[in-house]
């Protein structure tokens, strides 16, 4: 997800991530996970992702090289090639997993994610101080599950998604989004002035910003290289006086998926607008890859993040 000033550029997916992405497919595996039991789902989950690691198609690569920028060079080869496994691994059960849940309805998001009571803390720090919170997330877990449990918690929530899904089968996603009582706004000007009309009521609004954007320029520093990350969610906070908090939803071996939310963030005022925005999105970012550096095996990125990057 994203919400920068312009729309963004489509997403240039490979033919398999087409397919997947496709309305049928999406609806398919919408349909199966609503009525099938987690042995079979994740029976089927781990075929599909196993046939994925075994022949390695182009969205592989994607992965491989995104991590390789992530872990470094002192990770060898068959160790990050596990990681880029993992990343399949568990993406394909977190959709199993994301998909029957909400069939199940709102106590079934609830008890699914836990909520630490610091995340918690963190929350309600930010929205005591009355001018809103802007919650920026990793697409780490199952970050969709995340979200949609903050709604079934009662938290009123505005996501703030993609102008132009890159597949048709996005817009089933959308849907159930919003049947789940989060208010989805794909990004528009539109969208943008609500945000601003939450946040300065004290609201709260959600996006991703680990997701490229493509018509930004590669500014920002993310992993020690400049990456065509999203700005607009600094640019929000700084119009606001929003508080900015970091999420990453990850898979506990004793909790599963649980949620990590960081301390408020304020938006440090330099008396400069160029070096507001690029403190703050240099602290934001440093959140982002605090979580993703913590679970590389679980950042479900499949389009590349930095310029050129494809490895084979």
């Amino acid at each position: 997800m994203t919400q920068d000033r312009h729309p963004e550029r489509p997403t240039q997916f490979t033919p398999l991530q087409r397919f997947l992405s496709s309305r049928l497919v999406l609806g398919m595996g919408m349909f199966l996970s609503k009525h099938i039991p987690p042995f079979i789902g994740y029976g089927v989950a781990d075929i599909i992702s196993g046939l994925i690691n075994l022949l390695k198609p182009d969205v592989y690569w994607i992965v491989y090289a995104n991590l390789r920028q992530v872990v470094g060079s002192e990770v060898g080869e068959k160790a990050l090639h596990r990681l880029v496994r993992q990343v399949f691994h568990n993406n394909a059960r977190n959709d199993y997993d994301l998909w029957h849940t909400v069939s199940r309805g709102p106590e079934a998001m609830r008890t699914a994610v836990h909520v630490p009571p610091e995340a918690w803390a963190n929350i309600e720090q930010a929205q005591a101080r009355g001018k809103g919170a802007l919650i920026v997330g990793t697409h780490t877990g199952n970050f969709d599950l995340g979200i949609l449990a903050l709604a079934a918690h009662g938290q009123e929530i505005q996501v703030l998604g993609l102008a132009a899904p890159p597949a048709a089968g996005f817009n089933l996603m959308d849907q159930m989004r919003e049947c789940t009582g989060a208010r989805l706004t794909p990004i528009s000007t539109q969208a943008l002035r609500e945000a601003l009309r939450r946040l300065r009521t004290g609201g709260i609004v959600v996006t991703g910003v680990d997701r490229p954007v493509g018509d930004e320029e590669a500014t920002i520093e993310f992993f020690g290289r400049p990456a065509l990350l999203p700005t607009g969610h600094v640019r929000l906070a700084l119009k606001t006086d929003a508080a900015i908090l970091v999420a990453a939803q990850y898979r506990d071996p004793q909790r599963g998926n649980t949620v990590h939310i960081s301390p408020p963030l304020e938006m440090i005022r330099t008396g400069a607008r160029d070096e507001d925005l690029r403190v703050n999105l240099r602290r934001v970012t440093g959140w982002l890859e605090k979580s993703i550096r913590t679970w590389p095996e679980q950042w479900a990125m499949f389009v590349p993040v930095w310029p050129g990057e494809r490895s084979d």
